[in-house]
């Protein structure tokens, strides 16, 4: 079996042709898959090793084969255990399917088809009341500034959601602005912990000096504290972020951070997130060199992963509303940046392997196949006008320390212009989130997109919608999900039989 995962590795990470090697159709047919049906097969598992999201239309177009035949095919593919784990771990849409699989299995993927109710399966929590940066693709207005005296009442709005949070839902805590500028950050943590719910946070890291810890101890309760990195060195620092001195008070407080961490709670990962623009393509193998300079000023664990992302979301083309911005970025990496980037990941990665041995690597969902030495397609994306109008609540939420709720996490900030469609409603003593969520489905609420809306999108929101509209599209067509070829994506309704069947591999968690 190990032989034959080779085999199909390398297969499903080069091009579809119908040219399938005799090695390829001679592991499908001892699959059960019928002979007739082996070279359509062979298309069903590559593409949807690489795109998740390929539909049962287009699925029949490319194989003429009758809805029928699908039907039955997808129950061969579906009995196959093998070749399941081809099509969720084999190809290069690992990353994506991994995020899948959860939402499908929650049942609130049904819930959001059917305008069923249930407590959003993700809850940002944006407690930032204001930024020190003004970088340069954020789509923050970077003007707008929340009141003071918000801080107290926010921190009761945000128990209270943790009070009443199912264990199948999860929060991270992030923005939206930055969180470490609220004044009772430290009890949000420990509130959310006390709730038994894991607490991941997001920050610049601005304010994480040991006297800020010191005054916020519920910090150190975090399970995960991920730092945003703006640039390998003071210059790069300041073209993204326009604060001066940003690079070397951040890099210090990383440090004097890892050995808070180490003392008190060594179980708190600590890592960084890097966003490749343009201008900091060549800058990747520098972060090996900035990991080990910090580690090197640790006594025990260093920095435990790294996020490696690319940027989708240019806000220089954004409506303005006449709100001018203090500084721009064009984020979008071109066609020559990408192809760049294999080398300059072959070197990151071989400079890891001999300072950073230890350290995790995450390149996201596009990044990934760039890092297998695959140009691949740009991150997955859905236009402004693919958005659905009724969105997806029951999966996804951002609350922000005034309590309005945000369907989408990038509409998330305050007097983001064009953001306030999305805001279903803000939480008081006599209305909680539950209501909102709950009056937005009953009331099925549809919000017209524009063309421009998917700026309001995070990677995240993007995938979801793609996942939703695919099933929207199967279900239509007469194949849902129950009856496509990835037994993992089968969940029967739980209203009819107390319990979900989360498909062959279970849960999968990202």
């Amino acid at each position: 079996m190990s032989s034959n995962l080779q085999i199909f590795q390398s297969w499903l990470y080069k091009e579809y042709s119908d040219d399938v090697p005799n090695d390829i159709i001679n592991v499908i047919e001892n699959e059960g898959i019928p002979k007739r049906w082996v070279t359509s097969a062979s298309r069903i598992i590559h593409r949807l090793s690489e795109k998740p999201w390929y539909t049962q239309k287009e699925i029949i177009q490319e194989t003429n084969l009758s809805k029928d035949e699908i039907i039955k095919l997808n129950v061969a593919i579906r009995n196959s255990e093998f070749l399941q784990n081809l099509i969720i771990n084999g190809g290069i849409g690992e990353k994506y399917w991994k995020t899948i699989i959860p939402l499908i299995s929650s049942n609130s993927v049904n819930n959001v088809l059917n305008y069923k109710y249930n407590f959003p399966i993700r809850v940002g929590i944006y407690p930032g009341i204001s930024c020190m940066f003004y970088c340069g693709f954020c789509g923050r207005n970077q003007q707008a500034r929340y009141r003071s005296n918000i801080q107290s009442e926010s921190l009761e709005m945000f128990k209270d959601i943790f009070e009443v949070m199912p264990k199948t839902s999860t929060i991270s805590i992030s923005g939206g602005l930055e969180p470490l500028t609220h004044s009772k950050i430290g009890e949000i943590i420990s509130i959310a912990k006390s709730c038994g719910i894991r607490v991941p946070l997001i920050t610049n890291a601005n304010n994480l000096t040991n006297g800020f810890v010191e005054k916020h101890p519920g910090i150190l309760e975090l399970d995960s504290l991920r730092v945003s990195l703006y640039g390998i060195d003071e210059e790069s620092t300041y073209l993204v972020t326009r604060k001066k001195g940003a690079y070397s008070l951040v890099k210090n407080n990383i440090i004097n951070f890892l050995k808070l961490r180490n003392k008190s709670n060594p179980d708190l990962k600590v890592g960084l997130n890097y966003i490749v623009i343009p201008e900091n393509v060549d800058h990747v193998p520098k972060l090996i060199d900035y990991i080990a300079e910090v580690n090197n000023n640790v006594d025990g664990s260093g920095i435990d992963f790294i996020t490696i992302r690319e940027d989708f979301g240019s806000v220089t083309d954004a409506i303005s509303d006449g709100i001018e911005r203090t500084h721009e970025l064009d984020g979008f990496l071109s066609a020559a940046d990408r192809k760049n980037l294999i080398d300059t990941f072959k070197e990151f990665n071989r400079k890891k392997e001999i300072q950073c041995p230890t350290v995790k690597v995450d390149f996201g969902y596009a990044l990934v196949q760039i890092n297998e030495g695959i140009l691949g397609d740009q991150i997955k994306m859905v236009s402004g006008t693919d958005m659905r109008k009724s969105a997806y609540p029951q999966v996804s939420v951002a609350v922000d320390s005034y309590g309005d709720v945000f369907l989408y996490r990038e509409a998330g900030f305050l007097d983001r212009p064009g953001n306030d469609k999305f805001i279903i409603g803000r939480i008081t003593k006599e209305k909680s989130l539950e209501d909102i969520v709950m009056d937005f489905i009953n009331n099925k609420t549809e919000i017209e997109p524009h063309v421009n809306d998917a700026r309001f999108m995070d990677a995240f929101d993007h995938l979801a919608t793609i996942l939703i509209n695919q099933a929207q599209d199967d279900k239509d067509l007469g194949i849902p999900f129950k009856l496509g070829p990835v037994s993992a994506r089968n969940v029967i309704d739980i209203e009819k039989t107390g319990q979900k069947k989360n498909g062959l591999f279970g849960t999968i968690h990202q």
